[in-house]
């Protein structure tokens, strides 16, 4: 797995490393031999400078350049206020480079712009001059390529008042969490990652790629059985969402993702409809009212009987008292693996506390929304820092949390993974139905519940996005992934 970092993380790698005798003005010559060898270069290119180590990467860069016979113009936004910027500033008048100017002589009219105005600890609002010369980079024809990060952006969290839309982000050594967080992807383009040798000295979050799921896929032995792979059990289903829990046994396929047995527990009264779209699973009714199901302990128990994993809320309705009879008793009654989603999550809101009292092994997969009626932050105290919001309440609650966004957060409070090959063709209703289908299908063959939701996430991701060429963005459905992910396990379970 790659390591993402904070700001602050960042910073702390590259002072270590400074310290360890790299001379800062040497990395940062080393960051722009990097970015020039990483790029075909061409036409009228334009290097425009903030006062930082931004701007100063931006002309050790232009040093590089004439160096090897290519003459970009550069544009101050201010003069240089980092030693090591005003250092490679007057190499390059020492050079006799003629082709420094002031931003406010910019036309904007060229081929490339490299932006080099903000670094990774801009935060807030730019000034107003910054923020028009970064309206100016955005209405260029240019194609744009940003310096470690998309000025403007907040490197912690992906927010921004005003950024530069990249079409390509060379970053340093190590992605920025918030280059994949809220509206960070939108703003990267192309993202590539250079190593000039600053050491790692911080834990960081770990980025999910597709070899970490590989390993998690092993060659099966002949000599099993279904009963080898695990029982799960999804209670869900009413009257009006009958679907969702269709989708989450279609996206479990507890039998296509791996396991073995599946337990549908469903309102008696809706037996029959869910029984006559699933094959593969068993449906076990349950005591209902008005087509909502009801807590019944002993059929509870029975239904429940040799079950490993369980997910718990998929369509289950908004009868948030009734329901969280039903959520607690499983939770503190049996030793099992559960997913929480859905109505669960906000029949779980009624009482968060239950989860400290849990012999279960929990993991959450709320969405924004959920999150907050979970902790009572508000949605965007949740967006300013959604892996810190995460860790905490995982850790407090001593769960696992699947937090949804731009990318899944998925950490257990200690361990944080970034989920990042997500896309738009998953924004649609009965997509979380499928996602937990999934995890439950990993954690009833054995998966730890953290692997399961990382690698669950990761894959409905994959699916989707794989789907896109052939129905669109916009026309890639649940029901689709879930067919779709049995190939792309079948892709693993090969190498």
């Amino acid at each position: 797995m790659k390591i993402a970092l904070t700001a602050k993380e960042m910073a702390y790698c590259d002072r270590l490393t400074i310290e360890s005798g790299v001379e800062s003005a040497q990395l940062m010559r080393r960051v722009a031999e990097k970015i020039f060898s990483s790029f075909k270069w061409h036409g009228r290119i334009y290097i425009i400078c903030g006062k930082g180590n931004n701007g100063g990467d931006g002309l050790a860069l232009a040093e590089i350049m004439i160096d090897n016979g290519i003459k970009p113009y550069v544009y101050l936004v201010e003069e240089p206020a980092s030693v090591d910027g005003r250092y490679y500033l007057g190499r390059l008048k020492d050079k006799g480079f003629d082709r420094i100017y002031l931003e406010s002589e910019c036309d904007y009219d060229c081929d490339i712009i490299l932006d080099c105005i903000f670094g990774t600890g801009f935060k807030g609002a730019p000034e107003q001059r910054y923020a028009d010369v970064i309206e100016r980079i955005n209405n260029s024809r240019a194609y744009k390529i940003s310096v470690d990060i998309p000025s403007g952006l907040n490197g912690d969290n992906g927010k921004s008042v005003i950024c530069v839309k990249a079409d390509e982000t060379i970053t340093v050594q190590y992605p920025k969490n918030g280059l994949y967080l809220n509206s960070g992807k939108d703003s990267t383009g192309k993202l590539s990652v250079i190593d000039v040798g600053i050491g790692l000295y911080s834990d960081g979050c770990k980025i999910v790629e597709e070899s970490d799921i590989s390993l998690l896929f092993p060659k099966r032995k002949n000599d099993t059985h279904k009963g080898t792979y695990g029982k799960s059990a999804i209670i869900g289903g009413c009257n009006n969402y009958l679907g969702a829990v269709k989708l989450a046994n279609a996206g479990l396929c507890a039998l296509r993702c791996g396991g073995g047995l599946n337990n549908l527990i469903v309102p008696e009264s809706h037996v029959s409809n869910v029984a006559a779209a699933v094959w593969e699973s068993t449906a076990f009714g349950m005591s209902d009212k008005d087509g909502y199901m009801l807590f019944d302990k002993e059929k509870f128990d029975l239904a429940m009987k040799g079950v490993d994993a369980v997910a718990i809320g998929m369509g289950i309705g908004n009868k948030y008292e009734e329901n969280f009879k039903i959520l607690s008793y499983i939770l503190t009654n049996y030793c099992v693996k559960a997913v929480v989603d859905a109505d669960g999550l906000n029949s779980l809101a009624l009482d968060t506390s239950v989860l400290k009292n849990a012999k279960a092994d929990v993991v959450i997969t709320p969405h924004i929304k959920e999150m907050s009626r979970l902790t009572g932050l508000s949605m965007e105290e949740i967006s300013d820092d959604p892996i810190g919001v995460a860790k905490s309440f995982a850790k407090e609650y001593m769960v696992k949390v699947l937090l949804k966004g731009a990318s899944t957060v998925v950490t257990d409070g200690d361990e944080v993974y970034l989920v990042v090959n997500g896309g738009a063709e998953l924004s649609k209703g009965g997509s979380g139905d499928t996602l937990s289908g999934v995890i439950l299908g990993m954690a009833s063959q054995g998966r730890s519940l953290i692997e399961s939701a990382y690698s669950a996430a990761f894959l409905t991701a994959k699916a989707a996005k794989g789907l896109k060429d052939e129905f669109s963005e916009y026309g890639v459905l649940p029901s689709d992934v879930s067919r779709e992910i049995a190939r792309i396990v079948k892709t693993h379970n090969d190498i």
